[in-house]
């Protein structure tokens, strides 16, 4: 009997022992932790398009008298300074003969007057024959002057940049005939640029002139420039499907047909953050694990601006504690959790 009751004691005492070192051995899940960070984040936005001349700084360059290009000094893309000669010109005949005509017609209403005024004193004419010769001399006058103001009387003329810009359009051959006033080249300031920005359609709401914008080269990141948004256009352009944003440029780091990457701006506000990895969703939303007292606690969260790094959150975390970047996948609320060495 004795031999029995000590070998129930003994089975009991194992048993016992084996229960122990199972609730000792109670699983727990390996995770990685990381803290909480508050930094300002930015929500931007990007688009894409070609530099080109500003319709405000493009001026076209012609003469106010018919002509001939007898020779082109510059073509399309040529950067130019003040003075530098264009192209040269031949005045038109028929522009050089009405020249001729009004200096003729100058001349002759000298002569009238002076006869006039002599008459005059002769009482052989009147003070109202005096007067219409003056007036015949000073519309003679007048005359002139306009056909000098529009270089009729110059056989021939060198066209010269106004300003220090880039030669953006020659329109016409060497050699053609022109009529007055026709468009002989365009000349666009080399600070007067700017660059439609491609976004789109359902994204233009969000877009307003004064926002900021960190313009770049396509191929060349390194090349970069802060601007302003200074227009958003209303309409989508029809080659592009795009709404264009207008951004102009003041600066001549980028010059005619480059292709540049717009990044804009749209708001910026201090967050909290987490890295990217820290932020899972299912059914009910987005949430974290955060870990306390080397167990997981599921946080509900609401994500915001969002980097190719960390995410902004809002919710009832509690910033001191870490939150797990790693090993999230396997954990439930509650699970023992036991920390990889950093």
């Amino acid at each position: 009997m004795k031999s029995a009751l000590a070998a129930a004691f003994a089975l009991g005492l194992t048993l016992a022992f084996a229960r122990g070192s199972h609730a000792a051995e109670a699983p727990s899940v390996l995770v990685k932790t990381a803290q909480m960070k508050r930094q300002a984040l930015a929500e931007t936005l990007a688009g894409y398009g070609r530099v080109g001349p500003d319709i405000g700084s493009t001026v076209n360059i012609n003469l106010p008298r018919p002509g001939q290009v007898t020779r082109l000094l510059v073509s399309p893309g040529e950067v130019v300074k003040a003075g530098a000669p264009l192209a040269e010109f031949d005045t038109a005949s028929a522009a050089a003969l009405a020249y001729r005509q009004a200096e003729n017609a100058l001349s002759l209403a000298r002569e009238d007057l002076k006869r006039t005024r002599q008459m005059t004193a002769e009482r052989l004419a009147t003070q109202s024959q005096l007067a219409a010769a003056r007036k015949a001399l000073a519309d003679a006058e007048a005359a002139l002057q306009a056909q000098r103001a529009l270089g009729a009387g110059l056989a021939s003329a060198r066209l010269r940049a106004p300003f220090d810009g880039i030669v953006v359009g020659v329109p016409v051959a060497q050699g053609e005939r022109l009529a007055a006033g026709a468009t002989v080249l365009q000349l666009a300031r080399a600070t007067g640029l700017r660059v439609d920005l491609g976004i789109e359609p359902e994204d233009s709401g969000k877009v307003r002139a004064g926002m900021p914008v960190r313009l770049s080269s396509v191929f060349d990141s390194r090349r970069t420039l802060d601007a302003t948004v200074s227009q958003v256009h209303g309409m989508v352009d029809p080659r592009t499907q795009l709404v264009d944003v207008v951004v102009r440029l003041h600066d001549a780091r980028f010059i005619p047909g480059m292709q540049l990457r717009g990044e804009i701006t749209l708001t910026s506000a201090s967050s909290w953050t987490v890295p990217r990895s820290a932020v899972l969703r299912d059914a009910r939303g987005a949430y974290i694990f955060q870990v306390k007292d080397a167990h997981a606690r599921r946080v509900a969260v609401q994500t915001g601006v969002e980097t190719d790094r960390v995410t902004a959150i809002r919710g009832g975390f509690d910033p001191a504690l870490p939150v797990v970047v790693s090993g999230n996948y396997e954990l439930e609320d509650g699970m023992a959790v036991r920390e990889a060495a950093r």
